[in-house]
């Protein structure tokens, strides 16, 4: 036996021959080690927060210290490689803002300045693979601008193309396969949005019509593997919804009912993060952290809890092993 042979994130420890073997058949990856997530808390009008935590998500457990944003905001969207993680627009008193920081996912610190996105804005989607972040959608003025940038580097956001509705976005989470990116959930008209674009990382283009989810909802959560993207809680045209459903992210079709969040109490604004196999969701409004298991329909179980701080809402998730990136098993 000899040290083990890392992948591009976090692999450590000693590897058995045959596992290195049977992952690279598999995977077509070495083994990995632990994966982390790491949270934006996010905060109500007017306490913003600028805490970042992280979690380890093969493992339940409370939210650990991770460092802060430059400043405090809500209604930002997180994105990631297999290194480094990228917080976008946002809200803080008294207007939407263009700030995009990133963080090395794998260490703990303050975020460093990325660039600019295109337009100022809230509310914004977000999706990746290992290249390419884009930010989807957003508000003021229900958008459907599609921007894009390159994670491993830094500068501005450059135009992608247009959404098919405006507003469209997750608000804070990545669901994506190592070539297309899904978005879905608006504000507009009355937090009943039902569509579903996709669009593919390699070109520039506008989102096509995926299909269209089984219950319209603004704000929802997302995790996802390589196969299937879930979306998570939200606001409905009844209110805040505890519901969750599924897609298959290399066809295209209608959302299908997955489960429910523990409580529809704390289901409003909640961010992600995930590994190909298990969603971690730290609900809105509340210190609570959700898990699922991917690939299982059902419901969600309590993970841990944030830490405790101005409280978690429409805060973000990002993590180094969702299903858009080429080396995650």
């Amino acid at each position: 036996m000899a040290t083990s042979y890392p992948d591009r994130t976090n692999a450590s420890g000693i590897w058995k021959l045959d596992d290195i073997t049977k992952n690279i058949k598999t995977e077509g990856t070495w083994p990995r080690g632990a994966t982390r997530g790491v949270y934006n808390q996010g905060g109500a009008h007017p306490a913003f927060s600028d805490v970042m935590e992280y979690i380890t998500i093969e493992t339940l457990g409370n939210g650990t210290d991770f460092g802060n944003l430059s400043a405090g905001r809500n209604q930002n969207a997180g994105l990631s490689s297999a290194t480094r993680g990228v917080f976008g627009g946002g809200y803080t008193a008294p207007a939407a803002i263009n700030v995009i920081e990133y963080v090395t996912i794998m260490t703990t610190g303050n975020t460093t300045d990325f660039g600019n996105l295109t337009v100022a804005r809230r509310g914004v989607g977000a999706g990746a693979n290992d290249t390419r972040g884009v930010f989807a959608g957003g508000e003021p003025n229900t958008t459907n601008i599609l921007d894009y940038i390159t994670i491993a580097s830094t500068g501005d956001a450059i135009d992608f193309g247009d959404l098919t509705v405006t507003g469209m976005g997750f608000q804070n989470s990545v669901c994506s396969s190592k070539t297309r990116g899904i978005f879905t959930g608006s504000n507009t008209p009355s937090h009943a949005q039902d569509a579903i674009d996709f669009i593919q990382f390699s070109t520039t283009g506008n989102g096509v019509d995926f299909g269209d989810m089984a219950q319209g909802r603004s704000q929802p959560a997302g995790a996802c593997s390589h196969v299937r993207g879930i979306l998570a809680g939200g606001n409905d045209p009844n209110g805040v919804t505890a519901s969750m459903e599924y897609v298959t992210i290399a066809s295209t079709g209608d959302g299908t009912d997955f489960g429910d969040l523990v409580s529809v109490t704390h289901a409003q604004h909640p961010g992600g993060a995930c590994n190909l196999t298990r969603g971690v969701f730290a609900r809105g409004q509340s210190q609570v952290l959700d898990y699922i298991s991917i690939t299982n329909l059902g419901d969600a179980a309590d993970f841990g809890d944030i830490m405790p701080s101005s409280g978690y809402s429409q805060g973000s998730g990002l993590s180094n092993g969702h299903g858009g990136l080429a080396l995650t098993s």
